[in-house]
Formats: C-alpha cells, sequence, structure tokens
C-alpha cells in the first residue's frame, strides 16, 4: 500500500500562476483586490464586492443572486464570537446523505481538492436557487487532473510525472469546465474511456499525460467540458479572504506545503511534516477563528477523534479538521489557492419547494438572517 504522505502532488509554479493573473484576457481567474475584506456580506449567494459598485468578482446573471445595497464593515472577529459556525458540507449532504470522501490513488490531490471544491459550490448554489437549478451530483477528479497538466498549459503531453498546480486547475474549469460523474461514453461514439462513474487512478494516469479525455479523444471531451464551466476562480492570500469566500458560499481549494497530524481538542489539527498537497477549506468558526479543512485522503482523521461540532456527519469528520488562522495564513502564502465561484448548472421547471432557509448555516447580528438566504 502507497503511504498517505506520498500521495501528495501539488508541483509550485508561481511564475505560471503570475502570468495567468496577468493576462487579461482570462478574465474568469482573478486575484482578491484589497477592498474586498472590508466587504463582510450579511447574507450569502451574493457577489463580492470591489470598491467600484459596477464591478463583481462573482458575477452572477441570476436574479437572486444580483447585489444589493448593504453598509460595508470590518471583520471584527471579537464581535462574532458568538455566532454558530458556517459549515459548506451542510448543503452537500441535503443532497447526498450518504456522501463518503474518496481516496486519491496517484498524485493527483490537486483534482481532489477541486473537485470537492466545485461539488461543494453547486450544492450551495442549487440549495440556494430553491428549486430553479439541479444539483446533479459529484465532479470527477481525472478530467481536472489531465485538463490542469495538458490542455490548461498549452501542451501535447503532460508526462507520467505525478503533479499539478491551483492556478492550472483555476484556467482548466473556467475556461473549459468541470465533469459529474457520469459516463460520457456517448461523446465519442461509445468511448469506454468516458465511463467516470468511479475513480480510476490508471485513468487519471493516463489522462495527465494525454489530456482530458485521453489518448483518443480528438478534444471531444474538451469541447462537452466547456458547456459546463465555473464563472470564476479567485486568487485567496489572506485568512479573512477564504473566511469572507466561504461565508457567501464560496469554498476555496488550498495547495500548501504544510502536513498535519492528528486531531485534537476541539477539532483542531496540529501542524506536522510537509505536505506539498491539495486539500479545501469549506467551513468557518467564530469562537476561534479558524477554517475547516477537508483532505484527499479519504478517512484521513477518523471519526472517534473529538471534532466540532458534534453534529457534524461521520463521513465528514473522517476525512476533515479546523486549522487555525495563522497556520491558514502560512498555507496561503504559496499563493495558489482559489475560491470557486458559481458553476454552471441544468435549470429545472421552477416550481414551489417547502425549503428550510438557509439550513442554518451562519448568522450575523447586523441581518439576522442566514448567510445562505436567497436576496
Amino acid at each position: 500500500m502507497v503511504a498517505r504522505s506520498t500521495l501528495c502532488g501539488w508541483t509550485p509554479n508561481p511564475t505560471e500562476v503570475r502570468a495567468l493573473l496577468d493576462d487579461k484576457t482570462f478574465t474568469s481567474v482573478t486575484r482578491w483586490a484589497a477592498e474586498y475584506t472590508r466587504n463582510l456580506t450579511p447574507r450569502g449567494g451574493l457577489p463580492m464586492r470591489r470598491a467600484n459598485p459596477d464591478e463583481y468578482i462573482l458575477k452572477s446573471p441570476e436574479p437572486w443572486q444580483q447585489p444589493i445595497d448593504l453598509p460595508d464593515y470590518d471583520i471584527d472577529w471579537s464581535e462574532l464570537r458568538d455566532q454558530p459556525p458556517v459549515l459548506l458540507y451542510e448543503a452537500l449532504f441535503h443532497f447526498l446523505k450518504h456522501w463518503k470522501r474518496g481516496a486519491q490513488g496517484i498524485g493527483d490531490c490537486v483534482s481532489w481538492g477541486w473537485e470537492l471544491a466545485c461539488t461543494i459550490a453547486a450544492a450551495v448554489q442549487a440549495f440556494n436557487s430553491r428549486g430553479e437549478f439541479a444539483f446533479s451530483g459529484e465532479y470527477a477528479t481525472e478530467p481536472i487532473y489531465g485538463g490542469s497538466r495538458v490542455e490548461a498549459r498549452g501542451k501535447k503531453r503532460g508526462g507520467y510525472s505525478d503533479g499539478s498546480y491551483g492556478g492550472a486547475a483555476a484556467k482548466w474549469i473556467t475556461i473549459w469546465g468541470a465533469l459529474l460523474r457520469q459516463n460520457y461514453s456517448h461523446v465519442n461514439g461509445a468511448n469506454k474511456e468516458y465511463d467516470l462513474t468511479s475513480y480510476s487512478s490508471d485513468k487519471a494516469k493516463e489522462w495527465g499525460n494525454y489530456g482530458c479525455g485521453g489518448e483518443d479523444d480528438a478534444d471531444k471531451l474538451d469541447l462537452h467540458a466547456k458547456e459546463f464551466p465555473v464563472r470564476h476562480a479567485v486568487l485567496c492570500t489572506t485568512f479573512d479572504q477564504s473566511a469572507l469566500a466561504i461565508a457567501n458560499g464560496y469554498p476555496v481549494a488550498v495547495c500548501s506545503g504544510y502536513g498535519f497530524g492528528s486531531r485534537g481538542a476541539g477539532g483542531w489539527l496540529q501542524r506536522k511534516g510537509s505536505w506539498s498537497h491539495c486539500m479545501l477549506f469549506c467551513g468557518v468558526r467564530f469562537d476561534k477563528p479558524g477554517l475547516l479543512l477537508a483532505n484527499s485522503w479519504g478517512n484521513s482523521w477518523g471519526d472517534k477523534m473529538q471534532h466540532y461540532p458534534e453534529t457534524m456527519p461521520s463521513e465528514f469528520k473522517k476525512c476533515s479538521g479546523w486549522v487555525s488562522r495563522d497556520d491558514v495564513n502560512g498555507m496561503l502564502r504559496g499563493e495558489d489557492s482559489f475560491a470557486v465561484g458559481q458553476l454552471e448548472l441544468k435549470r429545472q421547471p421552477l416550481v414551489w419547494l417547502d425549503v428550510v432557509q438557509g439550513l442554518g448555516l451562519g448568522r450575523t447580528r447586523r441581518s439576522k438572517k442566514s448567510l445562505f438566504a436567497a436576496a
């Protein structure tokens, strides 16, 4: 059995990330302006605002996603201490009650972190839409891995050594798209290689060399992926930026060199060793500022050790733990971690649904409304 510590696969490439962010033709992948940290929106599902009110970093054409006039205020963590946590996994379990975290088989962690980011972002978006958009299930890792190693880098071959980086994944899912864990054999004449219903490390290895779709794809699956883009990916470099993104329903795929040991009291993870690894931030707690980290190795920390909150589903306990503000800031210094914005989801016929608004996710004193209540 391969040791988990070897199943990393983040290969930093700061030069290419900077080039991507500086390239004005790729407007879907962008930096975070300094003003965002002063705009903690007290209702979720809304775009994060720039200083210029005509510009929105996570702009959406949907009426329920349009911005509303709200007073700005600084993130004062001492004032938020008594607020309940924001837990994006609750939207995931609303749709997938028996969800389990899979486990990577090669060093394709970047695709695993970004897959869960897309899956949770889609769940939050579908829930907030009150039935207008469908949640169709988990996303597949293999297209993200192959696409980030080949197409997104403008290569013909990616080689068989493992690894990718966050900026390449951001480019792939926004310029091309994210594909669900489904069978796409119909796209290319019953090509069995297009069956993505279950994870295959062998397929990930092959697609890591040939790109999304494999050797005989001829760009057919690439064109299909372009029908399902993620609208924006936003570089996060500080704790407050990531917390703000998560509080508005946008998980953060984090690439860093930080490793962690077992989960301790209160569900906190302690730094231990070094992992060149991609994981996911998908929750915020206010009692002691921290972000919830989900790993890419399946049952990483077990469900017997302490966690927070106690109501967390067992399957999410197994793969997650809380990371302190200082450690989060250290992880984000690699400048290769991105918040995932709105996805292209299927529309459903409009029907009235008896849905509990917000799933009780995170509240603020100012608005007294769920962070996920639609405007």
